[in-house]
């Protein structure tokens, strides 16, 4: 056998194991998300003696799990393309602010405050993007620069008092029917974008290599813009039921939702690294396994600044486990 057909079979014998080795690791990402509900949902219950799974927790947590599955919605657009954003949760707390001044200190009509409310994170969202894309700065500093003026802002929004929502003047916003109709109505938009409509697929082709996305004709910039308004619009939502569901905004307002999205991201299999294998479902899946998660430590009895460090080392594992270190293999 000459030497180039012993190169060429050898090549082949590589390629073809790590073909194997990638069909089993798609496999593992789409299956371990599902294990670890099922896991959250089999433990909790037995070590809270059946708490978990009242009626009176069920409602708790679909009200925790539809804050986070309809930012997850959003975030699925912006992680698509391999980008992330860290002041989500300054801008969802700065949101409530804003709207809560306006209805208790200028006494504007709801159907004002709501769309304000809704483009305060859009703003902050942009601002974000603009950073990154104008300037090149990298995400990562841009939203964590945005992160610490919002919560700011906030601070010294409620530094006097806490502001204290009439909640019972709209009974509307509070209304589970209205909950869910906004629920399905944002997963059902968010799906069809992300999966049938060129803006999700140009957010995966991005998140593939921008270069490559650009020469197919993609304004990647715009792309981008686009791509974390709609995650703002997302978090705007989130922060006009929250407030009328709590009736009170603080200084810890929206504390902790980026981090919650960052690791339901993780949780649910969404490559951190954007991509074609990109799936919205899955960062549905790792939000409700999230809220499950911090429901179900709080109610075992575990100390909340715990369940923050619990959160991280599980952060931590899931990225060693999946992290892809085959750059510069024949296949990723």
């Amino acid at each position: 056998m000459s030497t180039v057909s012993k190169n060429s079979a050898e090549n082949l014998e590589i390629q073809a194991r790590l073909d194997r080795k990638a069909a089993r690791k798609n496999v593992f990402d789409m299956v371990i998300p599902y294990v670890g509900l099922i896991f959250c949902l089999v433990f909790f219950s037995i070590v809270t003696n059946g708490l978990f799974l009242s009626s009176k927790n069920l409602m708790n947590m679909i009200e925790q799990c539809f804050t986070l599955v309809i930012i997850a919605v959003g975030a699925s657009f912006v992680y698509a393309q391999g980008n992330m954003d860290f002041s989500i949760g300054s801008a969802c707390g700065v949101a409530q602010m804003v709207g809560g001044l306006l209805l208790l200190k200028l006494n504007f009509p709801i159907y004002i405050v709501i769309p304000v409310m809704i483009l305060v994170p859009v703003a902050s969202c942009l601002l974000v993007s603009l950073i990154s894309a104008v300037f090149h700065v990298p995400v990562f500093i841009g939203s964590m620069c945005i992160r610490s003026l919002l919560a700011g802002l906030l601070t010294i929004g409620v530094a006097k008092a806490e502001l204290i929502i009439p909640i019972s003047d709209y009974p509307v916003l509070s209304n589970d029917a209205v909950k869910i109709i906004t629920l399905i109505a944002v997963i059902g938009i968010g799906m069809y974008f992300f999966h049938f409509h060129r803006v999700g697929k140009w957010a995966k082709l991005i998140g593939g290599n921008q270069v490559t996305a650009a020469q197919a004709g993609v304004r990647v910039k715009n792309q981008i813009f686009l791509a974390y308004a709609i995650l703002g619009a997302c978090v705007g939502i989130t922060a006009v039921f929250t407030m009328f569901r709590t009736g009170t905004v603080s200084a810890q307002s929206g504390s902790g939702i980026e981090f919650s999205m960052m690791l339901a991201i993780v949780l649910g299999g969404f490559p951190m690294s954007g991509g074609e294998k990109s799936r919205m479902v899955s960062a549905i899946v790792g939000a409700v396994t999230v809220t499950m998660l911090t429901n179900g430590l709080a109610l075992w009895g575990i100390d909340p600044n715990i369940i923050g460090g619990i959160k991280g080392v599980i952060f931590v594992v899931i990225i060693a486990l999946t992290y892809d270190r085959s750059a510069g293999k024949l296949v990723s």
